[in-house]
């Protein structure tokens, strides 16, 4: 049995550029969705990926004028090598400001903010579809 490139675990750049092909290839802002609708967005695997509106509407009932104008979507949550946890890592003052409120949480560092599964899965509630993960060596 042959196994392909992405599948082979000798190849970590391959797998891992296959576990993020589901991200998006151009982020718009918080503001162009209010204003000019739409619902998808690209995915590097050339697919269409669509959220539910209600994030949006959400995104734009707590955000200032001027996160709406800096936020770009979907919010990407990283992996944090750093971490001896495990865990996950958002990076952006816009998107550390907006997530810290978010999970009603303070900032330690105002570019910067670790979240965890249980973080992922309120996020995900609230924000569906908008929250995506990137995973890195």
């Amino acid at each position: 049995m042959t196994i392909g490139i992405e599948d082979d675990p000798r190849n970590i750049e391959a797998m891992i550029a296959g576990m993020n092909s589901n991200l998006p290839v151009r982020r718009r802002t918080l503001m162009d969705y209010i204003e000019n609708g739409g619902d998808t967005f690209d995915t590097r695997s050339g697919d269409k990926a669509s959220f539910d509106r209600c994030g949006i509407d959400y995104l734009d009932s707590i955000c200032t004028d001027q996160e709406k104008l800096l936020l770009r979507l979907p919010i990407l949550v990283s992996t944090d090598s750093s971490s001896e946890n495990g865990g996950w890592k958002i990076d952006g003052m816009t998107e550390v400001a907006v997530v810290s409120r978010v999970l009603g949480r303070r900032v330690h560092a105002e570019d910067r903010i670790s979240v965890y599964y249980p973080d992922l899965i309120c996020l995900k509630k609230l924000i569906p579809g908008l929250i995506f993960t990137v995973f890195t060596p």
